[in-house]
């Protein structure tokens, strides 16, 4: 009768655990990242009483049951969009690695910002392992990509059509207002001028107009440059699509830009709707945003809307879920001398990213709910069964008392 108490004391401890982990598992339904576990079952086996000479049947009485740890479930989250630029989640196998002090942790939480020393944390403050070509791993860092040096001018790309006058008298077209940037990333403007040759050549003349009065330049326009391009059949012609002009300034450090006519310029008998396309210059920026692409890349861009690439993130890898030992706030720590692997997202068998995404908790409700009551459900069982065995031995007691 004892131990039949001691296999329902058993049932009630066990299933205590199991509606602990179930209890654990509800509570974070809306924890990023959280990953679920299962308690595992096992059967007790009666221990001495015989040995090899006791009854056969003697053998198969049982001891009640015991807890065999938890079991987590690795399978993928609920995704959730939060429009974050930096938040990430993985669609595969692997992990965010991060470290907390001096050691690695692993993570499938997503939740990433740039603290007040512009290193890449994620909710809790660990930093976020980024994988440099070398195969080494270093904090994710804005340092290097605070700002953005000026860059001058060197190609002046033009599209549109420029008026094309053979066998009529010849009409001169011109382009004003053309901005270029110097060495320090200053701002001057250059005007074009174009006289038609009546043959498909044209004679370009470029000038920075005169300053107006009061700001210390130039009071007429200076010829800065001239040159020739040529069309026939209304198109560029390869060698003479193109020319370069020096721009020479006080207090400016002369440099060369070239006016490129090779792409998208026509000389048709239309009107001229010359423009400019695009130039390569541009003055210094500053950090306004940053964002993390779905190879794992930090770009960031500046106030000049330029932009830049930083470093990119690590994934790690297991060989197996074993391999992984579960601590508090969603992190894992790798298990005795388990084997990791790091690479970068879309590679092999590491994942892609989903960047404004983030992955939630895995837990599943239903599920849930149904091994809560299985839990109740066993636990009552095995106080019926101590409150049957208590029974019996009170009237054992009863009847010896008779």
């Amino acid at each position: 009768m004892f131990d039949t108490i001691q296999i329902g004391t058993s049932g009630l401890t066990t299933h205590s655990k199991g509606l602990k982990v179930v209890g654990n598992n509800l509570a974070n339904v809306n924890t990023p990242g959280f990953k679920s576990s299962q308690l595992q079952f096992g059967a007790l086996f009666e221990q001495g009483g015989g040995g090899q000479y006791a009854p056969r049947e003697q053998a198969n009485h049982g001891g009640g049951v015991q807890s065999l740890g938890t079991k987590l479930s690795f399978r993928t989250g609920v995704d959730q969009g939060t429009g974050n630029p930096l938040d990430l989640a993985i669609n595969g196998n692997g992990l965010y690695t991060v470290k907390r002090d001096d050691k690695l942790l692993y993570t499938r939480t997503g939740d990433f910002r740039f603290d007040k020393d512009n290193i890449l944390v994620n909710g809790v403050g660990d930093k976020v392992q980024g994988l440099g070509k070398d195969g080494k791993l270093a904090d994710v860092t804005l340092a290097d990509l605070s700002r953005s040096v000026p860059h001058a001018t060197e190609t002046i790309k033009l599209s549109g059509n420029l008026t094309s006058t053979i066998a009529v008298p010849p009409v001169d077209a011109a382009l004003k207002g053309l901005t270029i940037y110097d060495k320090a990333g200053l701002p001057h403007t250059v005007d074009l001028a174009f006289k038609d040759m009546a043959d498909g050549t044209f004679t370009v003349t470029v000038t920075e107009p005169a300053a107006t009065a009061g700001t210390g330049g130039s009071t007429t326009a200076t010829v800065l440059g001239t040159g020739t391009v040529k069309f026939a059949g209304g198109f560029p012609v390869a060698g003479s699509d193109s020319f370069k002009f020096t721009y020479k300034a006080k207090n400016v450090t002369a440099f060369d830009v070239k006016l490129d006519f090779s792409q998208n310029v026509t000389s048709l008998q239309t009107a001229t709707t010359l423009a400019l396309g695009s130039q390569d210059g541009y003055a210094a920026g500053v950090l306004v945003d940053q964002a993390i692409s779905s190879d794992g890349t930090v770009t960031v861009r500046y106030s000049n809307n330029q932009t830049a690439k930083g470093a990119r993130l690590a994934l790690a890898e297991f060989r197996t879920e074993d391999d992984l030992k579960e601590l508090a706030g969603g992190v894992f720590e790798k298990a005795g001398n388990a084997e990791v692997r790091y690479g970068y997202a879309g590679a092999e068998s590491f994942g892609t990213l989903a960047p404004g995404h983030r992955e939630g908790s895995n837990v599943d409700l239903a599920e849930e709910f149904g091994n809560l009551i299985l839990m109740q459900r066993g636990y009552q069982a095995s106080s019926h069964v101590i409150s049957t065995a208590n029974d019996m031995i009170q009237q054992l007691f009863d009847m010896k008392g008779r």
